[in-house]
């Protein structure tokens, strides 16, 4: 039976800087414990400890280059070329200059299968850290924006709450009012929506929308964050998805609106270089 894998799973990844892997065939998203096939996107410098899976491992490089560091030497494969990696083989691969590559694992990759090197922390070699343990982080498209409607709702009342002056226009507004303004604005570009779930229970608990075009701008649309769910590092998670996801588009700007009431977020952002920049004055509601 044919079988459309519509969206990957965003697996966490090990090294520094955050690199984004999307599994569109594997144990999680597919059921298939015998390949894994994952798109990775590397920034330069990104590098990770040393590891000794128990599975082969086919890539393709795309774009950029990847290294590999193994007992029998230094290797650099460059884009447009392919590279075998048997099972039991001890291997660091890193991206000096940054890379785009399709990774096969067979049998399907799995945090248990890895053996990640002493190299890393006790927390890499389950290749994920205790905050990302316990959620998943899926990528969607447009088609998708009705999934995040009631978690948007949660963060429409936050911003109503949070205005002086109009709170009554915002508390009006409807999710597909909000979701037509930004397919209407985004027409000829490409939105993606980062959605984070509960390993045990599937429960969407936070979410980032955002926008881009290659060679115009990038937007983080909205990102918000179940009360219960913060400071477990779900949201920086997004954001690195997102703004991973935006640089690869080649923008030229990047932007994220904050209503004035809400401005307890701009530590937030600041975190990701992103400040102040202008005013937008408007008229409140008449009494």
């Amino acid at each position: 039976m044919v079988r459309i894998i519509k969206t990957p799973r965003i697996i966490p990844a090990a090294g520094t800087p955050p690199k984004q892997i999307e599994e569109y065939i594997g144990n999680e998203v597919s059921r298939t414990p015998g390949v894994s096939i994952a798109r990775m996107v590397s920034p330069a410098g990104w590098s990770e400890p040393e590891q000794k899976p128990e599975f082969d491992e086919y890539t393709l490089v795309i774009r950029g280059t990847l290294e590999l560091e193994t007992d029998r030497g230094h290797f650099v494969v460059a884009a447009g070329q392919a590279c075998i990696i048997p099972r039991g083989t001890g291997v660091r691969y890193s991206t000096p200059e940054g890379a785009e590559y399709i990774a096969v694992c067979i049998p399907a990759f799995s945090p248990g299968l890895v053996h990640r090197g002493e190299a890393g922390t006790r927390d890499q070699d389950r290749d994920v850290s205790p905050q990302q343990a316990g959620y998943t982080i899926r990528s969607c498209g447009s088609g998708e924006l009705d999934d995040i409607r009631d978690i948007w709702t949660l963060l429409r009342d936050h911003i109503a709450a949070c205005s002086e002056h109009f709170s009554g226009r915002i508390k009006e507004r409807e999710f597909e009012e909000r979701k037509q303004d930004i397919l209407r604005r985004n027409a000829g570009r490409v939105i993606r929506t980062f959605i984070a779930s509960r390993r045990d229970s599937s429960e969407d608990v936070g979410y980032c929308i955002c926008s881009a075009a290659r060679r115009s701008y990038g937007e983080i649309e909205s990102i918000f964050v179940r009360e219960e769910y913060r400071n477990q590092g779900i949201g920086t998670d997004l954001m690195n998805h997102a703004i991973s996801w935006i640089t690869e588009m080649d923008i030229t700007d990047l932007h994220v609106h904050v209503t004035v009431g809400n401005e307890t977020t701009l530590p937030f952002y600041k975190k990701f270089g992103l400040y102040p920049r202008q005013y937008l004055l408007s008229k409140p509601d008449e009494p």
